[in-house]
């Protein structure tokens, strides 16, 4: 009868050891949860069909980590999202534009627009080809940047224009702008419209050194064909802030009448 009782309690014994064994070790009162070591990928479950997943690995280089986690087969329009893993200051929020407006009509060129009321038009251009309007210093948003202007130009070529016409001026254009700045880049050139009158246009980035600093800027130019002459509206504003003062540029363009 002890012998017995003595290998039941050695059975019981050995019972409990190997239910410790495969037990999680826990003291929380709550289920454990598996977690892989890292490098090492979790098998799937019993009867499934996906295959495991492994998490990207996160470069030390300080590099862009893309996820791509979001685009699964089940969500084809999902889109990746860009993973910076340098914290940055949260950008400035750009204020938004508020000029008021009037409109400026110029009958030896024959147009008119709508222009911020403060900007000054320059004195030193031949009025019936060129109108420049340039923002006062005391309303720049980059005090020590570059003073934005806008210009607006007419060429007389005696025969009917296309848009054709437009394009290859636009292109001449961009060449002697090129030649202006320090360092000039634009961007591709692409059709547009002002009023009933066809075109191109394209962006671009330029900088200026006037002997004590270097001006970043950037701008967009447009030239259309109309009658028997090419107009051109350019606008030129600190790198920073163009598209604050890209409004002034959509506001010409949207206002554009020819007389």
């Amino acid at each position: 009868m002890k012998r017995i009782f003595l290998l039941f309690l050695l059975a019981l014994t050995a019972f409990s050891i190997a239910s410790a064994e495969s037990l999680p070790a826990s003291d929380s009162g709550t289920d454990t949860v598996f977690s892989p070591a890292a490098g090492q990928t979790p098998e799937p479950e019993a009867g499934s069909t996906s295959a495991p997943v492994a998490a990207p690995a996160a470069p030390d280089d300080g590099s862009l980590v893309i996820d791509f986690t979001l685009s699964t087969p089940e969500n084809p329009a999902a889109t990746p999202v860009a993973v910076d893993p340098i914290d940055k200051p949260t950008p400035t929020p750009t204020p938004a534009p508020n000029f008021v407006l009037e409109t400026y009509t110029n009958e030896r060129m024959g147009v008119s627009f709508s222009i911020p009321y403060t900007w000054l038009l320059n004195p030193n251009t031949n009025q019936e080809t060129t109108i420049q309007f340039v923002e006062p210093k005391s309303e720049m948003m980059e005090p020590d940047g570059y003073q934005t202007r806008i210009t607006i130009e007419k060429v007389n070529m005696g025969l009917d224009q296309t848009a054709a016409d437009a394009r290859t001026e636009l292109e001449s254009t961009l060449e002697e702008l090129g030649s202006t700045f320090s360092s000039f880049k634009s961007g591709s050139i692409d059709n547009a419209k002002m009023s009933d009158a066809n075109g191109y246009y394209c962006y671009y980035k330029a900088e200026y050194n006037d002997g004590t600093k270097t001006y970043e800027m950037n701008g967009r130019i447009m030239i259309v064909a109309k009658g028997k002459a090419l107009y051109q509206v350019r606008i030129t504003t600190p790198r920073n802030w163009y598209s604050y003062y890209e409004n002034v540029f959509r506001t010409v363009r949207s206002t554009f009448k020819f007389l």
